[in-house]
């Protein structure tokens, strides 16, 4: 749920944990780093005077000194305190509650934040807020409604004598909108982001849900500001929260430019936006997040060190700014000059296969434009190949430039692959999926170096991210799944866990683990959650696992390599989230996790370990009894079966507690048959371990009959 956001360099080739790798700045919607800003009065009020500690693992230990709570929470009664514990309720759908980051909050205090350009329309939202106690922000993500929301909290009007409010975003993790399982406690400001709202249209009670939420936090004590899209803010949704609604417009981009300027400790650069070379852009009035892009791209311009700039350096910034159209345009409409020359089409799929593999090697680019040029099914054949233009003119006439064995657009030009990728969606918007097709399967052909396939998924990851666009997630959770899969489980994973991205890429996670029409996607998603991201955010994987895992086959392999991994790492967070899962689902439901843990040796201990009441047994039996009922899985339930035996003649299994319980499996006689496969008339059965269970099983049948006739008149 988190803004899209672009940063002034191409940055999708670099690690997320690079030092040089530049974060998104001021007003790309709140994210501000690296930045020479004092942290604002409150800050102590929202970190705690003695931050409590975290466990290891934790975003505390990643950032010693900043406190880290994160609470899920249900439907429930208000809290009264100013500190959250950090916990985890395991509910089917809950919203998890963070700190907001340090620097997002500096953007928004009156040292830095610049106001919309209409400010009655934050007049507006501020009487919203005061009157309703929530206000919904319409506005296109990128415009700065993340600062603006965030500066209303942060000066919310209060009691006199009440602390500012301590405030908090809010990721939920539902399949649609649940006000009741927003958090309610006194002191609090939350920020919830609805940009990427559920297909289907809200019920009807969303708009006396909301206002009672509002009205309750009037009483009590916090407010609640809600982000919106006018193009999804709409009809029912709209009519739910009319009376609170505030459509709310970008700053002003020349002043938060060189606000941002000034704040970088480049004031003296400030003075070059007024140059006549921008007259155009402010003009056009750019988005928050454009008007920082450019402060960044300032900021790179040759220093003069008192004196104006070369004209053409400033022209060059704008140019870059504005996504250097002119020199994409001669790119991609250069006239054939001739015989031997490539066509205006085959020189595009050149262009546009350099931007997907800038860096890559020469055959790779070239295959991609083949490649492009077969599904617009262009004749490629031998004879049109050999008839065609030479390597070597087809790359020279998409001017790209040879080094080290790899090819490169103009490198002068800074960002400007992405910026043709950008171009390319732009203009030819009902292609999309057809390019998406294209550069995925260029990604996933196996002719294509493994090297250059990881700069096609970077390439596709910064696109979707800063577009904000789900359909290139979903191409890439679809089309690499066979020996490519793992690029795309790195890409998920690292933008999973980004600051910036992050939100938004889990968000997708979890909509593909609720709803994703194909398996490939699911397999995905399970790669994602057993990998690093389980490993780093136990209870973000697990939720994400769950239901994925419900939606596989039983004992699908990957699921079961996923719960292993989690198993290993976080061993209490798997028991907390299976107790939790168990005692709240129906049994049918959790099934498949069931089994899933159960494949695995360490599953087996933990599932073992769970088994401690009456409640306890009674779910462990019913599950088994209904695996070994299921025709069409019994030979994958009954090999995990031997293996459990196995190793409790290992004793690597409490022997006598599984006999107990395996014994009560198979008690009824519908169950009976499955057992006698493990029948065998050696003298030294009845001493196996199935021996026992089957011994055990008939005894407690004919006890089970006695009682029954004895009780008879």
């Amino acid at each position: 749920m988190s803004e899209s956001t672009q940063t002034g360099q191409d940055t999708s080739d670099w690690p997320i944990d690079s030092p040089d790798r530049p974060l998104t700045q001021a007003y790309t919607d709140g994210h501000v780093h690296g930045l020479p800003v004092a942290a604002p009065e409150n800050v102590a009020g929202i970190l705690g005077a003695n931050p409590p500690t975290s466990a290891p693992g934790t975003a505390a230990e990643a950032f010693p000194g900043r406190r880290y709570d994160q609470r899920n929470y249900g439907p429930g009664p208000s809290y009264q305190g100013d500190h959250v514990v950090v916990h985890n309720n395991w509910n089917d759908e809950y919203v998890r509650e963070l700190l907001v980051p340090d620097a997002d909050f500096a953007a928004s205090t009156e040292a830095r934040y610049v106001p919309p350009r209409d400010i009655d329309r934050l007049k507006e939202a501020e009487h919203y807020l005061a009157r309703y106690g929530v206000v919904v922000l319409s506005a296109p993500p990128g415009s700065g409604r993340r600062t603006t929301a965030l500066h209303l909290l942060a000066t919310a009007a209060l009691e006199p004598s009440v602390p500012p409010l301590h405030l908090r975003d809010l990721e939920p993790e539902w399949s649609e909108v649940r006000i009741g399982q927003l958090p309610k406690v006194s002191g609090h400001g939350y920020l919830l982001d609805l940009t990427d709202l559920p297909a289907e249209e809200p019920s009807e009670r969303l708009r006396s849900l909301l206002s009672d939420y509002g009205r309750d936090g009037v009483r009590k004590g916090w407010r609640l500001v809600i982000l919106a899209s006018p193009q999804s803010w709409r009809g029912r949704w709209r009519e739910a929260a009319a009376e609170f609604t505030v459509s709310l417009p970008a700053p002003d981009a020349r002043i938060l430019a060189k606000r941002e300027l000034t704040v970088r400790d480049a004031a003296d650069r400030a003075v070059w936006l007024d140059d006549e070379v921008f007259t155009e852009i402010w003009t056009a009035n750019p988005p928050a997040q454009e008007a920082c892009r450019l402060a960044g791209i300032i900021l790179r311009v040759q220093h003069t060190y008192g004196l104006s700039p070369d004209r053409r350096l400033l022209e060059r910034a704008k140019d870059e700014f504005q996504g250097w159209h002119v020199h994409i345009d001669h790119l991609l409409n250069q006239a054939s000059r001739g015989q031997g020359q490539p066509s205006l089409l085959a020189n595009r799929a050149t262009v546009w296969a350099g931007a997907l593999l800038h860096g890559g090697e020469p055959r790779s680019v070239l295959k991609a434009a083949d490649a492009l040029m077969d599904t617009l099914a262009i004749p490629r054949q031998p004879a049109d190949i050999l008839g065609d233009a030479t390597s070597s003119q087809r790359l020279h006439a998409a001017n790209l430039k040879a080094k080290g064995g790899r090819v490169f657009h103009d490198e002068d030009k800074h960002g400007l692959a992405p910026a043709i990728l950008d171009n390319l969606w732009e203009e030819f918007p009902t292609q999309r999926t057809l390019f998406n097709t294209w550069a995925v399967s260029t990604a996933a052909n196996s002719d294509i170096p493994e090297e250059d396939a990881r700069l096609i998924t970077r390439r596709l990851l910064h696109l979707a991210t800063t577009r904000h666009d789900g359909a290139v997630l979903e191409a890439m959770a679809t089309g690499l799944d066979s020996t490519r899969r793992q690029l795309a489980t790195e890409a998920l994973t690292e933008a999973a866990l980004d600051p910036d991205i992050g939100a938004y890429v889990r968000q997708r996670l979890y909509a593909w683990s609720r709803k994703a029409s194909s398996p490939q996607t699911l397999r995905l998603v399970i790669a994602v959650c057993g990998g690093e991201l389980g490993r780093k955010e136990p209870g973000i994987a697990l939720t994400r696992l769950r239901w994925a895992t419900a939606r596989s086959p039983l004992g699908a392999p990957s699921a079961v390599r996923a719960f292993k991994a989690l198993i290993t790492e976080h061993p209490s967070a798997v028991e907390d989230a299976t107790k939790a899962w168990f005692a709240k689902s129906t049994l049918d439901d959790v099934l498949p996790v069931f089994f899933a843990i159960a494949s695995s040796d360490e599953g087996a201990v933990l599932l073992l370990k769970q088994v401690r009441t009456d409640v306890d047994r009674d779910r462990f039996v019913r599950a088994w009894q209904q695996l070994l009922l299921r025709e069409d899985t019994r030979d994958v339930v009954d090999r995990q079966l031997t293996r459990w035996g196995e190793l409790a003649d290992q004793k690597a299994l409490p022997r006598e507690e599984l006999v107990d319980l395996l014994a009560d499996v198979y008690e009824p006689e519908v169950q009976r048959g499955g057992l006698n496969r493990f029948y065998d008339d050696s003298p030294g059965f009845l001493e196996s371990f199935w021996g026992h269970v089957l011994g055990e099983a008939i005894q407690r049948r004919r006890h089970r009959r006695d009682q029954t006739q004895a009780q008879r008149p």
